[in-house]
């Protein structure tokens, strides 16, 4: 059986994410965008959140939150605020962090459904936490981590669309 796909603007869904969390409830959805490349692509994989009070946030969590220009971003947590707030940053991303108060964060990663097979990751797992210690602790390779995985998705692409 096929699977059918809704698509709802990104503010209608993640604010009806975000109540669900604070109702006790579990959220998993599809990610969009290529900003956690090269772990979660866009429109493949999907992730398992939970509410904080289930799952306290901490420096290396994947976390939904609505950033302070209003954004809702998923990344991984790099600092945490003395106000409860925190900083993210995109795995896919060389530049650019964003800010969320703590009111703003939604949920946090509990794991994810990875790849066609939609294989399931736990963030306690030991392969999660070694990919997280390790892309934390390269960020001066990331640029060409990063440049490198896009020249190989690009050699797997066939170079013509099928008729």
């Amino acid at each position: 059986m096929k699977e059918r796909v809704l698509e709802v603007p990104n503010n209608v869904f993640l604010e009806e994410v975000r109540r669900q969390l604070k109702a006790g409830h579990t959220a998993t959805f599809r990610v969009r965008g290529w900003s956690m490349r090269p772990f979660l692509e866009h429109a493949r994989d999907k992730v398992l959140l939970v509410p904080t009070d289930r799952r306290p946030l901490k420096v290396g969590d994947v976390a939904l939150v609505l950033d302070t220009t209003g954004r809702y971003v998923l990344h991984r947590v790099v600092a945490l605020n003395p106000d409860g707030g925190c900083t993210l940053w995109g795995d896919g991303n060389v530049m650019g962090r964003e800010q969320a108060t703590a009111e703003n964060v939604i949920g946090v990663a509990q794991g994810f459904y990875i790849g066609r097979k939609e294989r399931y990751v736990d963030v306690d797992s030991r392969q999660w936490r070694w990919y997280s210690w390790l892309w934390m602790h390269t960020t001066p390779l990331r640029r060409w981590v990063l440049l490198g995985y896009r020249v190989m998705r690009k050699m797997r692409r066939p170079p013509f669309p099928p008729a």
